[in-house]
């Protein structure tokens, strides 16, 4: 049996079995990426070459420590990735912070903003939904 088949047809087992495969979004919360300046103040207007601080707030809801990864991704308005951040660390039982990523455009346009939680960056499962925010830069 080809290796892609024996996966589709475990898919059912390993879900039933390891639910967190798919994300157990209960036990870690992500606020919606907000745009800050580098003293924390939020920006409501974007410039070319300005430094942006994308900011979400994260909870550990669960009864132990959780490690994290806090993921950035801005696309343009194809679809394209022009920027790609993280910062990985861990949470104590019902810790909560504020994590960042800066990204500094250079060029002006529509881009949409998605911040996302995984475990790590090597098994990438996912602590949470994508929540994401349209911007524009201007020149």
């Amino acid at each position: 049996m080809k290796p892609i088949y024996l996966a589709i047809a475990l898919f059912p087992l390993i879900v039933s079995i390891i639910p967190n495969a798919l994300g157990s979004f209960g036990d870690t919360t992500l606020t919606s990426p907000k745009m800050v300046n580098t003293f924390g103040q939020q920006l409501t207007s974007f410039q070319v070459g300005q430094q942006i601080g994308i900011e979400s707030a994260l909870t550990n809801h669960a009864k132990s420590e959780q490690k994290f990864t806090y993921v950035v991704q801005v696309l343009n308005k194809d679809g394209g990735v022009v920027f790609l951040g993280q910062f990985s660390a861990s949470m104590l039982s019902n810790q909560s912070f504020t994590v960042s990523e800066v990204w500094v455009p250079n060029t002006p346009g529509q881009y949409t903003v998605q911040v996302f939680v995984w475990d790590s960056l090597t098994s990438a499962i996912p602590l949470t939904n994508v929540l994401q925010t349209p911007i524009t830069v201007n020149p």
